[in-house]
C-alpha cells in the first residue's frame, strides 16, 4: 500500500460511444480537475446515479441493503480505497470497523462508490492509478449524461 492517494468526488455517470453501443462510466474527479473513468455496468450506473440524485426507491436496492446491514451489525465504512488497474481492471478495497477493530474488503469499485454515496464514506485513489487512466478533455466530449439515456 504505497504511494500517494487522493481524495476523488464523483463528477457523474455518463455514457460514452464504444462499439457496438454506449457505455455507462462513473468519473471520478481530484482536487487538480483531472477526471478518470471507471466503465460500469449499467445496473450499477443506475445505483450509482440514484445515490448521486438522493432517490429513494420503493423497496432497497442491493447497495441500500448491505448499507441497512453494515448499520444494523454496528459497523462502519470508513473508507473506499482504488488502489490497483491490472490489464484494463480495477481493484478497490472497502475499509470497515466493526467492534474497535479495522478490516479491509476486496470489492469492485462500482459497489465501493454506491455503497460509499449512500453512507458517505470519503473514496481515496492511489495516484499512480489516477495518472494512468486519467481522461483528456478531447475524450470528455464523446460523453453523455446517464439521463439522457434512461429519460430519451
Amino acid at each position: 500500500m504505497n504511494g500517494t492517494t487522493l481524495q476523488v468526488t464523483i463528477k457523474g455517470v455518463y455514457l460514452i460511444e464504444k462499439a457496438p453501443g454506449p457505455v455507462p462510466i462513473v468519473l471520478l474527479e481530484d482536487e487538480a480537475k483531472r477526471m478518470m473513468p471507471i466503465y460500469i455496468g449499467i445496473s450499477e450506473a443506475i445505483s450509482i446515479n440514484s445515490a448521486l440524485n438522493h432517490e429513494i426507491p420503493p423497496r432497497p436496492m442491493t447497495h441500500d441493503l448491505f448499507v441497512s446491514l453494515i448499520t444494523h451489525l454496528g459497523s462502519t465504512i470508513d473508507d473506499i480505497l482504488i488502489d490497483e488497474l491490472n490489464e484494463g481492471v480495477y481493484y478497490a478495497r472497502m475499509i470497515v470497523s466493526m467492534d474497535g477493530k479495522r478490516f479491509e474488503l476486496d470489492a469492485r469499485p462500482s459497489d465501493c462508490i454506491a455503497i460509499a454515496l449512500r453512507c458517505g464514506a470519503p473514496i481515496h485513489i492511489r495516484d499512480s492509478v489516477l495518472s494512468e487512466a486519467v481522461m483528456s478533455k478531447e475524450e470528455l466530449q464523446n460523453v453523455a449524461p446517464l439521463e439522457s439515456y434512461i429519460s430519451g
